[in-house]
């Protein structure tokens, strides 16, 4: 299910806090895309997300596979 880019579900975002997460990325990737950065997975926190459940989401590492949806 999509995402949507709202600044209530922004809020709700736990990029920040993900081992693969890089200082100064935009984060809230599951809505918006994957990041621009190259970078190396190192362990995904999607799952633990409250988007998760609320939006019935799968996959993870949207950071690196793009947005979900």
């Amino acid at each position: 299910m999509e995402v949507p880019n709202t600044q209530e579900n922004m809020m709700k975002c736990i990029c920040g806090k993900c081992p693969t997460f890089v200082a100064g990325d935009k984060g809230f990737f599951c809505s918006t895309d994957k990041s621009e950065k190259d970078l190396e997975q190192m362990g995904c926190d999607c799952g633990g997300c409250p988007l998760w459940g609320e939006y019935d989401l799968n996959g993870g590492y949207f950071c690196t596979e793009g947005k979900a949806g």
